[in-house]
């Protein structure tokens, strides 16, 4: 009789190799549960804490884990100039402070970069990407910076005067000056210093401009007459041969503030907000002539901020997030007196005399801190922290 062979896998197996089979198939079981639920886990904090919880606190962790903080996550106050006429914007990872007669530049822990001394009578500090450009409005005197450092320095001809300048996020300047002859002259500079354009306004007087985040066009805004009104008039330039491509009254009045970024224009005026596409048509606009504005940023990640009251004076009024479109995304009503008011990113900085609030563009809030230490000023960053000035020191705070 033929002896039947058995498949080894169908051999019996001892009884504690059994139970060392069995031992190991439950704890896979087990394992893959604690993996299952640790994962349900995470994306409910994520979901819940989203605000918190993202990018920013990850790159804020890596940069300022060398920076001595406080438990409220305030680095160490260091001593700035006390100046009645300082000015402050934010450059890169630093403090930029600009007086009549002093331009400064502190990193996060007071290590002071730049001490100059300059004479302007009406200091105008802009920071747009990387730069920081600094000028004296009505006066002579230009000053460029970037990578904590000055890069370049200009000086407008005698009988001359700057207008306005601004920088773009690659470095390329437009400065409009008095020209005889003209009412204003208008030149476009690259990111190496050198002239690429000039175009000369005869008739109407030229009140800003910038440069196109592609570097390929010229905007100016410019002030005149339309039969018996005013007219603010957006003007298009092609950096290539100087031809005209737009012409568009936009308003009545003139704007405070105008920003082009990759999708079209912001102009702030006093009782309104108007997103404009590159062709300077309008395709979002926010009104309201019964309010008065108190406060506005430009500077956020597809989004202005506006801080109006009912009253020209007094402490309640209304925080809003205007979108893309004109619409109100989010708002928010406060009963004290703001100090400050500052967009980056994602990020709006509101401070009053109680505290700093930072908030997300949905106006969530993010963190917050006391102002106990007499903080005047806070200028918010892309990243999430908030640069902190008061009369005569200053810090970082990192949520």
């Amino acid at each position: 009789m033929e002896d039947k062979q058995m498949n080894p896998q169908q051999r019996p197996q001892p009884a504690g190799e059994s139970k060392v089979r069995k031992g190991l198939i439950l704890l896979s079981r087990i394992l893959v549960a604690i993996l299952t639920l640790l994962l349900i886990v995470t994306a409910v904090i994520v979901v819940v804490f989203r605000d918190q919880v993202n990018l920013d606190s990850v790159k804020r962790y890596l940069t300022y884990q060398a920076l001595e903080r406080n438990d409220e996550g305030v680095g160490a106050e260091f001593d700035i100039t006390a100046d009645k006429t300082n000015s402050y914007a934010a450059l890169d990872d630093c403090l930029i402070a600009c007086s009549n007669n002093r331009i400064q530049i502190y990193s996060n822990g007071g290590s002071v970069y730049v001490d100059m001394q300059v004479s302007i009578f009406d200091p105008v500090i802009l920071a747009e990407g990387n730069y920081a450009l600094i000028y004296d409005a009505g006066g002579s005197e230009l000053y460029l910076f970037s990578e904590r450092q000055l890069i370049h320095e200009y000086k407008a001809e005698e009988g001359s005067s700057i207008l306005s300048a601004r920088v773009n996020s690659n470095g390329w300047l437009v400065i409009i000056e008095e020209a005889a002859g003209y009412k204003a002259s208008a030149t476009v500079y690259n990111d190496r210093f050198q002239p690429v354009m000039t175009q000369n306004i005869s008739s109407s007087f030229v009140i800003d401009g910038v440069v196109s985040p592609d570097n390929r066009k010229l905007a100016l805004i410019t002030i005149g007459q339309e039969e018996t009104k005013f007219a603010s008039t957006l003007r298009i330039y092609d950096c290539g041969d100087g031809a005209e491509t737009v012409s568009r009254v936009i308003s009545n009045e003139p704007p405070l503030d105008l920003r082009w970024d990759e999708d079209g224009f912001w102009l702030q005026e006093l009782n309104c907000l108007r997103r404009l596409d590159d062709s300077g048509s309008e395709v979002g606009l926010w009104e309201d002539e019964s309010l008065h504005l108190q406060g506005f940023s430009l500077s956020g990640d597809g989004f202005a901020v506006e801080y109006y009251s009912r009253y020209r004076a007094g402490n309640a009024g209304t925080l809003m997030v205007i979108d893309e479109k004109g619409a109100i995304s989010a708002q928010l009503d406060l009963n004290e007196e703001i100090l400050s008011v500052s967009a980056s990113g994602r990020y709006i900085g509101v401070l009053t005399h109680s505290g700093l609030t930072i908030y997300t563009s949905s106006l969530n809030r993010y963190a917050y801190l006391d102002n106990d230490t007499g903080i005047v000023k806070a200028i918010v960053r892309s990243d999430g922290t908030a640069m902190l000035v008061s009369e005569k020191t200053a810090s970082v705070f990192l949520p």
